[in-house]
């Protein structure tokens, strides 16, 4: 990147959002238990929506949290990526909720969990990785709106005010449910404190399990 990430700071994280562990059913595994206990004994392959993305993140907290040996598959997207699964060209994947699900109801995915610290709304039955004593696993994708780190406090509070309006409007909060972002209004010390806590996280997970992004 053109900068460091120390010229930034965060302005707010406006939402967050979990993934969805599922597999191809001809893996025969319906459980968190089964596919670790698979994992482990002869590995699986897992595809992702590219290096670097929240799926490939989500293989590198799996291998580095439990010890299993995950094969990262990477396809150029999401789309691509749940079309693996679904066809069985891959074991399984965590990828995003809203691509995975209709692949659910159709029978070609079994879904196992979601990373997310709470339920996902557009699969309110599916447990998350904590309730299944997993919750080394959890992993939320942070929406953050970031600025120069130098901005002038008052235009900081006005962009601030700004986005926290915006996301408290009911049409807005139903419309990043329905694709599945929980809205959030983490700003100043806390949004900052929120966001060095997952890249200190993501940083001994990339070095622990040698994760390369090219």
């Amino acid at each position: 990147m053109p900068f460091k990430t120390s010229e930034l700071r965060p302005l707010a994280i406006m939402a967050t959002s979990g993934l969805l562990v599922g597999v191809n059913p001809a893996t025969g595994v319906k459980t968190m238990d089964q596919l670790l206990a698979r994992a482990k004994s002869q590995g699986v392959n897992f595809s992702s929506a590219g290096a670097g993305s929240p799926g490939h993140l989500a293989i590198s907290v799996l291998t580095e949290a439990t010890g299993a040996k995950i094969n990262h598959v990477p396809y150029r997207g999401n789309t691509p990526a749940v079309l693996a699964v679904a066809a069985g060209e891959v074991d399984g994947g965590a990828l995003a909720t809203p691509g995975m699900l209709p692949h659910v109801k159709s029978g070609k995915i079994t879904a196992l969990a979601v990373t997310s610290a709470k339920r996902s709304a557009l699969a309110p039955d599916l447990p998350t990785v904590a309730e299944l004593g997993l919750k080394q696993l959890e992993q939320e994708v942070l929406y953050v709106a970031m600025i120069p780190a130098a901005t002038p406090e008052p235009i900081v509070q006005t962009l601030q005010a700004a986005i926290l309006e915006a996301i408290q409007r009911p049409e807005m909060q139903t419309r990043l449910i329905g694709m599945d972002l929980q809205p959030t209004n983490l700003t100043g010390a806390a949004a900052a404190q929120r966001l060095a806590e997952a890249s200190a996280r993501y940083q001994r997970v990339a070095r622990a399990t040698g994760m390369k992004v090219e």
